[in-house]
């Protein structure tokens, strides 16, 4: 995924070189379907401006599945005759190679999400009781905690995951608001993190703790890690005593 995000990262500083205007007819998006397939065939806009208009139409059409028509067609014409951008061939390959890559890499991701959902199928885990846990983060909880039972307690395994509180004390003054300890495994504590977001979203008893955390003053990533928290512990409640969830 860090791998396809740079790719696109470097596909847009491309094309900000050779045809900076295009960003702006696909609305700052070219990273869509439309744009790649555009960019895939016609890298450059000296070959979109001397492409026939109904070529140009009908390669919109179909790679938009009918979003963009004739009219729209015209104005990338137009845009393209236009441009200020640099007509050089060698950037035309690299946005080509680059578009293919990020291809590559979306497909690649695909077949990993496929197996791994294929995986937790066959394990039929108690985590999937949980409502809000997406097949991603239940199949890398389940990958870097492993055996949830080797943690003794719920608060080591809160610690591995970096989600024990770090409250700054001096004297009798306490500080009015913590942060994560940003120890421990950083991929396990985004997962937590991102189905902690999920459980506010479809859990009452969640949401009024996270609605809670900000009601004293929590910033909403704050809130959201005090409630990562209260979730890697009913994780292992459930994990180590093969329950499912029931959380009313």
């Amino acid at each position: 995924m860090k791998q396809r995000t740079s790719a696109k990262i470097q596909l847009v500083a491309y094309v900000d070189q050779i045809f900076p205007e295009l960003a702006s007819f696909f609305k700052n998006n070219l990273h869509i379907n439309t744009a790649q397939e555009l960019l895939l065939q016609y890298p450059s806009p000296s070959e979109i401006k001397n492409l026939h208009l109904t070529k140009l139409t009908t390669l919109l059409s179909k790679a938009s599945r009918g979003k963009y028509s004739k009219e729209q067609a015209k104005q990338l014409k137009q845009i393209a005759k236009e441009s200020v951008g640099l007509d050089d061939p060698v950037l035309s390959m690299q946005i080509q190679m680059t578009i293919n890559q990020i291809r590559l890499f979306t497909d690649q991701l695909h077949q990993v999400e496929n197996q791994s959902e294929e995986i937790l199928k066959e394990m039929n885990s108690i985590i999937l009781s949980v409502p809000g846990i997406s097949s991603n983060a239940a199949t890398a909880i389940l990958g870097i905690v492993g055996d949830f039972k080797q943690f003794s307690s719920a608060k080591k395994l809160v610690a591995f995951a970096g989600l024990d509180p770090k409250v700054y004390e001096s004297g009798n003054f306490k500080a009015r608001s913590t942060r994560m300890s940003k120890r421990g495994n950083s991929l396990l504590r985004y997962h937590l993190v991102y189905t902690a977001h999920n459980l506010v979203l479809n859990n009452q008893t969640f949401k009024e703790y996270y609605d809670k955390k900000r009601d004293e003053g929590k910033s909403h990533y704050n809130a959201l890690g005090h409630v990562a928290n209260k979730v890697i512990r009913v994780l292992y409640k459930i994990m180590t005593e093969n329950i499912p969830f029931n959380l009313s």
